[in-house]
């Protein structure tokens, strides 16, 4: 098959989204597929075209097998709504001539958010008369309602009616979470049309370490009990958790606080740090690929957070490189969530609930003395990732979707032709 994945963000960029597609895309390729990926210049999480790129209108490159087509979008470092908005839909709108550029597929599929994606990728399915799968990483604009930046009534039922449009449009809509599934199936999309794929985490890339390492030694985190978050600082991460229990235990030096990444509230996170005095919170820009892994291995316990709003329309993908990892997980999720489902499950860590510091403090201290339980919470999560979550797997999940969805295209061309 000749598929074509319009997603916006691609390597080198290393967010989650990112390796996600690169490692789907190139893995396809290894599987006898012709990859071509429409994405925009690389820019994350900085705001600012990698070196080596320009943000040109077109341009060319090929990356372990597939050929990437880069198209302009508005990029700036400003991490105000309106840039970013800009962001998003100048993308999204270009993606659709890199689409043309990339020649007739025989099937698309497109990452949502950004949710106009969907528009150039139906558009493009149209114009070469080829299937196109919606997959979904987080439900919008159910997300952004949630985390409260999206307010205005008349831009919600804009996105609602887009949304609408494009789930009756879809050949196939596949979702990270059985909660997504649940929630299309009250918004009216057929049961058969949903497909459940999984974010994974590379078991052979990411592999439990030895925690006193490299990255500790590097940070001054020897002998410390470290309490770490690695993702994106986003609107639904609810750190505001995370700093309240560093407040309950500032007192405790043994305990260090660690947050690792990039995002809309990383800066107010670290001003509110600094307004109290939070010297047991550290704050750590995005690793390189390569110190993944050793950074991880780092943690005492993981922390996964999820706001109470946003729980059936977000899922943490950095769940799944924390079980991986074979490090216990602390997670601040409103009861009921698919990441406390995924916890208890897997018998991985401890769940307390969102907005509540006070509980995750006590977690926190509780946990501490349980040497032997956060080693077996560890392994659990691991053979959990090995068993449910491998990358081997959901892309073959991914690659039997489309596949799948290819010959009943096809099937039902033929049936029309053979129609008198």
């Amino acid at each position: 098959m000749h598929i074509l994945i319009l997603g916006q963000c691609y390597a080198p960029e290393n967010v989650s989204a990112a390796i996600l597609i690169t490692e789907l895309a190139s893995d396809l390729v290894r599987r006898g597929h012709r990859v071509t990926v429409a994405t925009g210049a690389p820019s994350y999480p900085h705001g600012r075209v990698f070196d080596g790129y320009r943000n040109g209108l077109f341009s060319s490159e090929t990356l372990d097998g597939v050929r990437v087509i880069r198209t302009w979008s508005y990029i700036s470092p400003s991490k105000r709504a309106l840039p970013r908005l800009l962001h998003y839909g100048t993308y999204s709108a270009t993606a659709f001539y890199g689409g043309l550029l990339a020649g007739r597929p025989d099937v698309i599929l497109s990452f949502s958010p950004p949710l106009p994606l969907g528009l150039s990728a139906w558009a493009l399915s149209r114009i070469f008369r080829v299937p196109w799968a919606l997959q979904l990483e987080d439900l919008y604009p159910d997300a952004a309602i949630a985390a409260g930046v999206m307010t205005n009534r008349a831009l919600v039922n804009f996105f609602l009616g887009m949304e609408a449009f494009l789930y009756r449009r879809a050949q196939r809509i596949s979702v990270i979470s059985k909660s997504f599934q649940q929630t299309l199936l009250t918004k009216g999309v057929a049961g058969s049309k949903i497909e459940f794929i999984p974010t994974w985490a590379d078991p052979n890339e990411v592999r439990p370490m030895e925690k006193e390492n490299a990255f500790r030694r590097a940070h001054g985190l020897e002998h410390k009990f470290v309490v770490m978050y690695a993702g994106n600082i986003g609107l639904t991460s609810c750190l505001e958790d995370a700093l309240g229990a560093a407040e309950i235990l500032r007192d405790r030096s043994d305990i260090q606080f660690v947050v690792v990444g990039e995002g809309v509230r990383k800066d107010a996170l670290m001003e509110a740090s600094r307004e109290r005095g939070l010297t047991n919170v550290r704050f750590l820009p995005f690793q390189p690929r390569e110190n993944f892994a050793e950074m991880l291995a780092a943690a005492d316990l993981s922390l996964v957070t999820l706001n109470a709003g946003a729980a059936l329309s977000s899922l943490p993908s950095k769940i799944f490189n924390v079980m991986a990892s074979a490090r216990p997980v602390l997670a601040a999720t409103p009861p009921g969530s698919e990441l406390m489902q995924i916890v208890e499950s897997a018998a991985c860590g401890w769940t307390v609930p969102p907005g509540a510091p006070d509980r995750l403090a006590e977690a926190v201290v509780q946990l501490k003395d349980r040497e032997s339980d956060l080693v077996q919470m560890g392994k659990n999560g691991r053979a959990c990732l090995e068993k449910n979550y491998s990358r081997a797997q959901c892309v073959e999940k991914f690659e039997n979707m489309l596949t799948a969805l290819c010959r009943q295209t096809q099937a039902q061309a033929k049936t029309i032709q053979e129609v008198p």
